[in-house]
């Protein structure tokens, strides 16, 4: 089965050139945007998009840079007549003139593709001062700027999501959602400003990308300088991740790309991401495991809108987000989850003291795992509104605590935990059946698994293991070296966001196929089918012979 998918090495074959048309017809994108850039003015283009298209995939699967010189050689000198007369490609370019004016029409329509997807009016490829740059520079209004953002964010969303289609549904069947959500430096091939020459960059789309903070550079928030990393674009990544604890059944593959400014709003790039993977992805919204850069986001523009698609929230906090941060009715709000408020202060305290490093490991996990017995019980919802029913855990026919203000749960006296210090103004929550919680108390802070514990460690650590590993698997420097900027020269957002796409297609297809030739040479024989749930089977009694 992996012998369907082409290697990284070997000539630009008949087949390869074939799987690459087969990939981007999958969902016709080259025709959507063969009818965006035709025009009934001038002459008719003697390159197709779909050529275009195909060229900058085939060098991105064969590890080779994204330079549009690189695609006129591939289109006139390395594929076969047979395969350009399948492209449309007409001409030659057996000298060296020949092979430059062909690279010109390559250009031509790259850079026509970019231009009707290219939400920045920003002048690039020279170095200018500010002023001149602000001359030299087009006036979107921000509905253009939004409206040209969507378009490309959707152009890359249809790149990245014919690879997806080379899934298949046994595949599919055995993902169960998951995702992992981060951000990583994409390098730009031009310096940053100058403070000495007072000189802009030449490719002003860029931002200092730093490794602290939401990776903007700029002063912390003590006033000193951040280390800057690199002049670089933001590609904020969504990966596929296996369930927590389970062996992955399936590949890791990456299922949508945004590229922005570094610390530009992540936690509203992010939800436009998993929106477009929600309202267009082949999977049903799932877990979503994010690092603090996106659980210090506004609600408004991350937890709620990500809650309303159906995302299930795992994600750590800062040192000033520890303990208590809500209180609705009575009930407290401590790192994520709902509590009873007679919770002895060292349980909530137990993830503070642990940072502050004033108690080990071995107390802090069983302070994480007596916090159990305080959580607040749902009791339906959340409703489609998002408002949830609680009741408090010492109350109904099986009360976990023991509570002076909830007489039944007093007796019978079997081992049950007592609340030694109850509310002395006992609130809604200690005097009614259920309170009800709306959606945006809290909404920064809360999420699905009860922080620091077992089940919370095991999906954290497989969302975040799942997205670090794929970035590291992007800027591999023998493959598609994501890190290296000299690898894509075209300047501008919308260019680098195109070429960027191309090499996580390339990422894909080779993950898939390393997945599948595991599969076939049984590296993951227990990993392709899923983990047994039931005890017993009668296939454990069939006779032998």
């Amino acid at each position: 089965m992996s012998d369907e998918l082409p290697g990284a090495q070997g000539p630009i074959s008949d087949e390869r050139v074939a799987f690459a048309c087969t990939v981007l017809d999958s969902n016709r994108l080259s025709e959507r945007l063969e009818a965006r850039c035709s025009s009934p003015l001038g002459r008719r283009r003697s390159l197709p998009v779909k050529a275009l298209l195909v060229a900058l995939l085939l060098l991105a699967i064969e590890d080779s840079p994204l330079h549009l010189l690189g695609v006129a050689e591939l289109l006139w000198r390395r594929i076969s007549e047979q395969s350009r007369a399948s492209l449309g490609v007409t001409g030659v370019a057996s000298t060296r003139r020949e092979l430059l004016a062909r690279y010109r029409c390559v250009r031509y329509l790259f850079h026509a593709i970019a231009k009707r997807h290219d939400p920045s009016g920003l002048a690039k490829n020279r170095r200018l001062s500010r002023a001149a740059l602000e001359k030299a520079s087009i006036a979107l209004s921000p509905e253009e700027v939004t409206t040209r953002r969507s378009a490309l964010e959707a152009l890359v969303g249809e790149l990245v999501g014919a690879s997806l289609s080379l899934v298949e549904q046994r595949e599919w069947a055995a993902y169960s959602g998951a995702l992992g959500l981060d951000a990583t430096p994409v390098a730009l091939w031009s310096r940053g400003p100058s403070r000495r020459s007072a000189l802009e960059a030449s490719d002003p789309d860029g931002g200092w990308y730093v490794r602290e903070g939401d990776h903007r550079g700029e002063e912390d928030h003590r006033g000193r300088v951040r280390s800057k990393v690199a002049w670089a674009l933001e590609a904020t990544i969504a990966t596929m991740a296996p369930p927590p604890g389970d062996p992955a059944a399936h590949p890791n593959l990456i299922l949508g790309l945004v590229l922005g400014r570094p610390g530009i709003d992540p936690g509203g790039t992010g939800a436009r991401l998993l929106g477009a993977l929600a309202e267009h992805g082949p999977v049903r919204p799932g877990l979503v495991g994010a690092d603090r850069a996106y659980s210090s986001a506004l609600a408004s523009s991350f937890h709620l809108p990500l809650r309303a698609l159906g995302y299930e929230l795992v994600f750590d906090y800062r040192q000033d987000e520890l303990g208590i941060a809500a209180e609705s009715h009575g009930a407290l709000l401590v790192e994520g989850s709902w509590y009873c408020p007679g919770m002895p202060a060292a349980l909530v305290q137990a993830s503070i003291e642990s940072r502050a490093g004033t108690i080990d490991d071995e107390l802090y996990a069983k302070r994480i795992a007596a916090r159990a017995e305080y959580r607040m019980k749902r009791k339906d919802g959340p409703d489609t509104d998002g408002y949830e029913r609680l009741c408090c855990p010492a109350s109904g026919p099986h009360p976990r605590l023991c509570c002076p203000l909830r007489p039944g749960s007093e007796l019978p006296r079997d081992g049950r935990t007592p609340v030694l210090f109850p509310p002395q103004e006992p609130p809604r929550c200690c005097r009614q059946a259920s309170v009800t919680i709306a959606p945006d108390v809290g909404a920064k802070h809360r999420q699905h698994l009860a922080y620091a514990s077992k089940p919370w460690r095991s999906a954290y650590a497989t969302c975040r293991n799942s997205i670090e590993g794929k970035n590291g698997f992007l800027k591999d420097t023998a493959h598609e070296s994501l890190a290296s900027p000299g690898r894509r020269r075209v300047r501008g957002i919308a260019a680098q966001s195109i070429l960027v796409a191309f090499l996580v297609m390339a990422a894909n297809i080779r993950a898939l196929r390393s997945h599948r030739q595991l599969v076939a040479d049984g590296g993951r024989e227990r990993a392709a089918a899923r983990a047994r749930r039931r005890r017993t089977s009668l296939k454990d009694f069939r006779p032998a012979g």
